[in-house]
């Protein structure tokens, strides 16, 4: 079915409709040949007719003159041995001398040689012929004039003929393009869902290969052999990435708990010493549990229920939990409007999202700032904005900030740089998107979810 939705995008149409008029065209230029060798083949056969009767006429040796040349017509005629052509003595001025042939304009007086003609014999139609004049001594002319039956005909049935060709040609041309852009369409459509699949994380989507030959299966095979090259490093590095987070968060813990144990035996300035180090023990920990969530968001280990589920509840929710750490910045949180919208989704991460993001508002903006939480409809998303006025981040850097331990700016503030990329991961984890815009001023972030039913727009 999707190669058949595949098909009917305007690229493809057009793909077929190109194939049918270049068939079309070929087929038209093979007809052209075909006539055009036809006539050659006719003329090359009249040519020596009209050779043969001129040398039965004009005798090697006998008289060259004209009335020799008309008693020697008149001779011919006589004995009937003249049927299928014309002849005539033209004057030097074109005065006709013998035969009642008229030939129509601008060839009354034939140049040598072979000629196409239109003659009338008595007849009141013109007809078409072939020509072959030759000049006498005297300055007269002697015309052989056969009639060209065959190529009448073919001029006849051409615009018929050339109209039932092109309709056939492009007709057939058209279908078998539409047939191959189908089957081509067919086998684009499963690439494109494996593709599709992958770029949602589902790295153990292959493109099928059932009923492929030849080229198409050299090239799924060799599309797959990439596939799972990069499956098994994307893999390989997932792993890294949690087993060395899972085993450096354990001694760090370790070590946390006993700077906690050594705090009650020490002076106050080793105290002090001890709160700061378990400080950075629980900001590297903090780490490591990013690192861990999103590698389990990446590989689709996390425990998830994705279910039914309203937006504005959450929103509500960790709009009340955020409100008071926003406070405590110095700046201020409001809520919007907030449209009904259901998704499909896990409540724990997209409630982990929002926290992540509203807490990107606490620590990378100055004191004073407002930020806005809304949710609005567009055609078939739901799409949460969280907008501020504070200094935002400059367009060269969104796509960077987006990765893993970029943080732009505001390296010099505290965080781990990884909240936007868990962020995302989370939205690619809902088949959605997160788009990073300017709010003039301040940064505006855009979370689009695909809607569990489409509603209208509302922005």
């Amino acid at each position: 079915m999707r190669g058949l939705t595949f098909l009917a995008q305007p690229r493809i149409g057009r793909l077929a409709g190109q194939f049918g008029l270049a068939f079309a065209l070929a087929m038209a230029g093979a007809g052209a040949l075909l006539y055009w060798q036809a006539r050659a083949q006719i003329d090359d056969e009249v040519e020596t007719s009209l050779r043969r009767e001129q040398a039965r006429i004009l005798v090697p040796g006998a008289p060259q003159d004209t009335a020799s040349i008309a008693r020697r017509l008149n001779a011919l005629t006589g004995g009937r041995v003249i049927s299928d052509k014309g002849h005539m003595l033209l004057a030097p001025d074109g005065r006709a001398i013998w035969g009642r042939i008229e030939m129509a304009p601008p060839l009354s007086l034939p140049l040598p040689g072979f000629t196409d003609v239109r003659f009338r014999d008595g007849r009141p139609d013109w007809r078409e012929g072939h020509a072959l004049t030759a000049r006498l001594p005297d300055g007269a002319r002697l015309v052989i004039i056969e009639h060209s039956e065959a190529v009448e005909n073919i001029h006849a049935m051409l615009p018929r003929t050339a109209l039932i060709l092109v309709i056939i040609s492009i007709v057939v041309g058209s279908g078998a393009a539409w047939l191959f852009s189908a089957l081509i369409a067919q086998r684009l459509a499963r690439t494109m869902a494996a593709a599709d699949a992958l770029a949602r994380g589902d790295l153990g989507q292959r493109i099928p290969d059932a009923g492929l030959d030849g080229v198409f299966a050299q090239q799924v095979a060799g599309l797959n052999r990439m596939i799972e090259r990069m499956a098994d490093m994307v893999h390989s590095q997932r792993q890294f990435a949690s087993h060395l987070a899972h085993d450096l968060r354990t001694p760090l813990t370790r070590l946390r708990a006993l700077l906690q144990a050594d705090r009650e035996h020490t002076d106050a300035a080793g105290r002090q010493l001890l709160e700061r180090a378990e400080r950075e023990c629980r900001s590297i920990i903090a780490i490591f549990d990013a690192l861990l969530r999103l590698s389990e968001i990446e590989a689709g280990r996390h425990p998830t229920a994705m279910a039914p589920l309203p937006l504005a509840p959450i929103i509500e929710d960790v709009a009340e939990t955020m409100e008071p750490v926003i406070a405590d910045a110095g700046s201020r949180l409001e809520i919007g409007a907030l449209f009904p919208a259901t998704i499909r989704g896990d409540v724990g991460l997209v409630h982990q999202l929002l926290v992540n993001l509203l807490d990107n508002v606490a620590l990378h903006t100055p004191a004073q700032t407002c930020a806005t939480i809304s949710l609005g409809l567009a055609g078939d998303e739901a799409i949460i904005t969280i907008a501020d006025n504070g200094p935002g981040i400059a367009e060269a850097q969104r796509d960077r900030v987006m990765q893993p331990f970029e943080r732009g700016a505001a390296s010099n503030r505290p965080g781990s740089g990884l909240g936007l990329a868990i962020a995302d991961a989370i939205m690619r984890f809902h088949d959605g998107s997160l788009e990073l815009a300017d709010n003039g001023p301040g940064l505006a972030v855009r979370l689009h979810f695909p809607l569990l039913v489409a509603g209208v727009t509302t922005f």
